[in-house]
């Protein structure tokens, strides 16, 4: 098992957002935008908290993955859901896993986001 945590203030997430209109569109994959479109800022910037403990948890950050190669759905249940394309499939294997579990959760200032390759 490997574990991956990030945290990120909400205020810093909704700044970038301001400062950069398609930030949304290149952290993030049409159907995590459609997921999230009636969502607070709070819930975006979980989500992005989960992206980076996901790739923390792959040992490889961001180095030859982009952002849309985690994608982060909703279940009917409301638990986070981890899809990975398969480049990034390939590093969880090589990893010894065969699965990412994710936790998030937010609160006033903060975002936190815990990922288990298992």
């Amino acid at each position: 098992m490997y574990p991956g945590v990030d945290i990120i203030k909400i205020e810093r997430f909704a700044k970038a957002c301001e400062r950069q209109p398609k930030i949304r569109e290149r952290l993030f994959t049409e159907r995590e935008r459609a997921d999230l479109s009636d969502r607070p800022t709070s819930s975006w910037a979980a989500r992005f908290a989960g992206k980076e403990a996901i790739l923390k948890s792959m040992g490889t950050g961001l180095a030859g993955l982009s952002w849309h190669d985690v994608e982060i759905l909703t279940e009917i249940s409301g638990e986070p859901h981890v899809y990975l394309s398969s480049k990034a499939e390939g590093v969880v294997q090589k990893r010894g896993g065969s699965m990412v579990r994710l936790s998030l959760s937010h609160e006033q200032e903060y975002a936190i986001a815990m990922a288990v390759l298992c």
